[in-house]
């Protein structure tokens, strides 16, 4: 198993909560100034994030109720959700693991991990996370299948430093969730015996 960050005791785990939509947007935060000229400048500040928008099936009305007021009641809370695809790696995680590869630092969008003893390999797309910080990065290109060290770079910077030979999350991968306090149980008027829950959360960081 990988190295799992410790979750807060409140934390509520929704991966297995009844989801038929999963909408994961990503937002790069942007500082915005006007000018004199009153032309507007915008620039990256360098915060990253994924917000969520999870819609329920279709499910019976008393289920519904439960499922709501589960979410309601954590909206100040962690949500831990771990998707049953896109938390799991496209590529090959030997069962020794990969792991950091000497210290990195914060800031950088490049970086060494290693397995000295099988080959291993990420893809485009797959999402890591490191064992120090509940932050999800996606990888933004393939590495080779072999084993040893190699260079993965990432879609946004790292947000702490990494220490070396720590171990790296590339499967069961968990997204720590804030709602942002929409939480809609919709009904169709021709059928008031199903209901259907939206939860609009980001990462919480």
């Amino acid at each position: 198993m990988a190295e799992k960050i410790k979750e807060n005791a409140l934390s509520l785990n929704i991966s297995n909560f009844p989801w038929a939509d999963c909408t994961i947007e990503e937002n790069r935060v942007m500082y915005i100034s006007d000018s004199l000229s009153l032309k507007r400048s915008k620039r990256n500040t360098g915060i990253h994030r994924y917000e969520f928008e999870l819609v329920t099936i279709d499910i019976d009305l008393k289920e519904g109720r439960s499922v709501k007021a589960k979410l309601s009641a954590a909206v100040d809370d962690t949500l831990m959700f771990i998707h049953p695809r896109l938390s799991y790696s496209a590529g090959t995680e030997p069962a020794a693991g990969i792991f950091a590869s000497g210290n990195q630092a914060a800031g950088v969008k490049t970086i060494q991990m290693w397995n000295s003893t099988s080959q291993w390999q990420l893809f485009a797309g797959d999402y890591i996370q490191f064992s120090n910080d509940t932050k999800v990065y996606e990888v933004s290109e393939d590495t080779l299948l072999q084993n040893g060290v190699q260079n993965v770079k990432l879609t946004s910077q790292l947000r702490n430093p990494i220490i070396g030979n720590s171990r790296v999350t590339v499967n069961g991968v968990t997204w720590h969730l804030t709602s942002n306090g929409v939480i809609e149980a919709s009904m169709q008027s021709d059928n008031n015996q199903d209901i259907q829950i939206t939860l609009v959360a980001v990462e919480k960081l």
